[in-house]
């Protein structure tokens, strides 16, 4: 499949970072490197998204460094042995792809960096995000810590901010990509809900009937880890070990989205073996009412918080139509429904972005509300990808249909 971004694409977004910056800073970007996955074996490597929307280069262990006057990557060496498994640099393509010329080894590379006053780069997040139950990458702290050895007292300046304002307004080839991922994931959940699910007896036919259907549309794999929860496992958001057993009348919960040359959908869809009835079907309809409630207000110059604060009380409504809760205060709401309702979308699947500024033309969010009740093992989450327009919004996964499954 041909390549939607042009060498025109990452050399423009140099650019763009060298103007947001205002100055002429120099500027160091260190991409990932390979990590373990147990032994010695390693896990998939993935790109840092902001080095390739810098650069295009897929390769472990660069770093670009942008100084006033020129630009070059710092390539580090390769053993033999490492080549011969893992493949060289291929310096060539490197350059076609990222339009800088120079390719330096590390000694050279890391030695023009003496003697800096000041310098902008990534800033690195904490070694354990307790919040998230994860370990962080090393690599952005590494760097930090290279440039400080190297220049005892150099001043440095965090440009996520920068690069964030950058990639949260979508530019044509990247609406593309992501609208290429969202039509193959539509596609594919529409398969699925007509034949797989069916006659799927655990979670684990769903999630490998996912992956063929986005591999055989062109998608490069998974953008996230795929949720597959049927009945109770519908209750827990970030479900993923869909390993357990799928029965007639369960909601299934599919939160899921394919990659296409490194953005990600992030679509849901809540589904059944069987046409939704009773109670089911009336959680289903009030999210959908939530979800109509929240579309209506997507639009340039609406702030993110009122929008959420905003949807927190139609929720709250739904919640005591549905006699879950009597009184519409912030606990007995997020009991129901404990996660935010929207978040950018783009090269990540929980991409940059600042929360603290109105929505503008050119954002892609997510809608996704959801109401889970553990007492009663029903959960439903409908989700969809959204374009912030000049006047409104379009729903770039629209082709979706919200009931992959009759509700009555």
């Amino acid at each position: 499949m041909d390549t939607l971004f042009t060498t025109d694409f990452f050399r423009d977004n140099r650019r763009r970072l060298r103007a947001a910056l205002g100055n002429d800073t120099p500027i160091v970007i260190t991409g990932n490197g390979v990590m373990q996955r147990g032994g010695d074996e390693p896990s998939p490597f993935h790109q840092d998204s902001s080095f390739w929307y810098l650069t295009g280069l897929n390769g472990p262990d660069l770093t670009l460094v942008m100084m006033a006057d020129t630009e070059y990557v710092i390539v580090p060496g390769m053993s033999a042995v490492r080549e011969a498994f893992d493949g060289a640099h291929d310096l060539n393509a490197y350059e076609r792809r990222s339009g800088i010329r120079s390719f330096v080894d590390e000694r050279t590379g890391w030695n023009q960096l003496k003697g800096l006053r000041a310098v902008a780069t990534l800033g690195a997040a904490p070694v354990h995000w307790k919040a998230y139950g994860i370990y962080t990458l090393p690599f952005r702290r590494r760097t930090i810590a290279r440039l400080k050895r190297l220049n005892p007292g150099i001043t440095i300046h965090d440009i996520r901010p920068e690069l964030a304002g950058l990639r949260s307004i979508k530019q044509p080839a990247e609406l593309q990509a992501l609208q290429r991922a969202i039509d193959i994931t539509s596609e594919t959940l529409q398969e699925i809900a007509g034949g797989a699910l069916k006659e799927a007896k655990h979670e684990h036919e769903i999630d490998a009937a996912l992956g063929y259907g986005f591999r055989r549309r062109g998608a490069d794999g998974h953008a996230f880890a795929p949720i597959v929860g049927a009945g109770a496992h519908g209750t827990t958001l970030h479900y993923i070990e869909n390993s357990g057993p799928i029965r007639s009348d369960d909601l299934v919960v599919l939160d899921v989205g394919a990659e296409a040359e490194h953005y990600a959908a992030d679509i849901t869809r809540t589904v059944s073996q069987s046409p939704i009835t009773g109670r089911k079907a009336d959680v289903l309809k009030a999210v959908e009412a939530v979800q109509d409630f929240a579309l209506d207000l997507i639009k340039p110059g609406m702030h993110y918080r009122e929008y959420e604060l905003a949807v927190e009380a139609e929720m709250g409504r739904q919640l005591v139509s549905l006699n879950l809760i009597k009184r519409t205060d912030r606990d007995s709401i997020r009991y129901y429904y404990p996660h935010a309702t929207s978040h950018f979308l783009g090269l990540d699947t929980h991409d940059v972005g600042d929360y603290r500024e109105p929505f503008r033309a050119g954002m892609v969010i997510t809608c996704e509300p959801g109401i889970y009740i553990p007492e009663e093992g029903i959960g439903v989450r409908i989700e969809d990808d959204v374009l912030l327009t000049a006047n409104g919004h379009e729903v770039l996964s629209g082709a979706c249909p919200r009931r992959l499954t009759p509700v009555q």
